[in-house]
């Protein structure tokens, strides 16, 4: 992000002059006005990698260490997936854990987690994922993520089902001992116009 800031500061400072003097400040590029202050709230926007046109692909550099340690158990999640390891899969969950999982119709606990990757394993469905994150909060001992992900399934006669198809997903996750756990999610198809 360096580079990018430096290349910002560049950019402002040949591109914005002030006018005014007094409470308000304003700088004019190519003719507008704007208030300082929505000067400012871009310039940190941008210096915080606040890049909806971009997306994000990677954790911010501002990023808590807990952040990072959630989104690193969110890859061992898609992990446990693609190898329909069961077992770890369900480890990721907190005992109490009440969610609502992609194409269910009802909220499941913790019990009911793993059936879908039981199938991916006793299937040998080969698991193909991309993810988007779009963002985290780190509240202590929770943190919350969203990120947006397609999942394409081949099964070994050859059909292909999800291809084209993008959802989202919320968790929640809550730090117990040394371990986050997920203790709440929710899951979903994103419209076309999200896409």
């Amino acid at each position: 992000m360096v580079g990018s800031a430096f290349s910002l500061r560049q950019f402002l400072a040949l591109s914005l002059h002030h006018v005014g003097e007094g409470s308000r400040n304003y700088y004019v590029t190519g003719g507008n006005a704007l208030n300082r202050t929505a000067v400012l709230a871009l310039l940190i926007s941008l210096a915080a990698g606040a890049h909806p046109a971009l997306g994000q692909a990677a954790p911010s550099p501002t990023d808590s260490n807990s952040i990072l340690q959630v989104w690193q158990r969110e890859a061992e999640y898609w992990r446990y997936v693609k190898t329909g390891d069961v077992d770890a899969y369900v480890s990721l969950w907190h005992d109490k854990f009440i969610g609502w999982p992609c194409g269910q119709d009802h909220p499941r606990r913790k019990a009911s987690i793993g059936d879908w990757v039981r199938e991916v394993r006793d299937k040998h469905i080969n698991v193909a994922t991309d993810l988007t994150q779009e963002g985290a909060e780190d509240f202590g001992n929770v943190v919350v993520v969203h990120y947006r992900f397609t999942r394409v399934d081949t099964y070994p006669d050859g059909t292909v089902e999800g291809k084209g198809k993008e959802s989202k997903i919320t968790h929640t996750w809550m730090k117990q001992g040394d371990t986050w756990l997920i203790i709440g999610g929710m899951c979903g198809t994103l419209p076309d116009s999200a896409k």
